[in-house]
């Protein structure tokens, strides 16, 4: 009798396998932009750990997108247009009673043009309550930036990436509104990846 073989959760390089990250090996470098950039997704980490939805606001274009993408097995969103994210991510203040930080490493840029840019960075999401500080999830971002007509750079499109789940059941198992809360639309655990909107 031979042993089912043992399945990883997450799949190593889950994100490159399943392309939600397409890699550059040697694209070009502007630092002065990459500063810029890396300030409005520092803002948006510290809008959302802050509970300032006005600093939120002020990252995104009225049209962004917010995408999560889970081990490449279950989808978030996409929420579309600037109020449906805000709204999705405010609407889990209520609901946490840990401090949320945001951290933010090996930032990168992909791509970058005269009006768009692409901006990779990894992710780690801690949360802290009762005197203890957690790990909650780990993963990457991918963001597209526009330049807008009142010279500031704004995030048009989120991909988040995430190495575990940000929530502590099973998706099988949750009652239809907390997949609501957490605004899953598709999940399969045994699917190579997760379909892309």
């Amino acid at each position: 009798m031979s042993a089912t073989p043992r399945r990883f959760r997450p799949r190593p390089a889950w994100a490159h396998r399943d392309e939600a990250i397409n890699l550059e090996p040697h694209p070009p470098l502007d630092l002065s932009l990459q500063a810029v950039l890396a300030d409005r997704l520092y803002r948006y980490c510290w809008g959302f750990d802050e509970r300032r939805p006005d600093v939120l606001e002020e990252t995104f274009t009225h049209d962004a997108v917010w995408v999560g993408n889970v081990m490449g097995e279950t989808r978030v969103g996409p929420l579309e247009g600037r109020d449906a994210v805000l709204a999705y991510l405010s609407n889990f203040w209520q609901h946490q009673r840990d401090q949320r930080r945001h951290v933010v490493t090996n930032v990168i840029v992909e791509s970058a043009g005269p009006t768009t840019a692409r901006m990779r960075a990894y992710l780690l999401l801690v949360g802290s309550t009762r005197a203890k500080t957690a790990l909650e999830a780990a993963g990457f971002y991918t963001l597209d930036y526009r330049l807008e007509a009142d010279g500031r750079w704004r995030i048009s499109r989120l991909d988040a990436g995430f190495d575990v789940p940000f929530w502590s059941m099973e998706v099988e198992e949750m009652e239809p509104w907390v997949r609501d809360l957490f605004g899953i639309t598709h999940h399969n655990p045994d699917a190579s990846n997760v379909p892309r909107p």
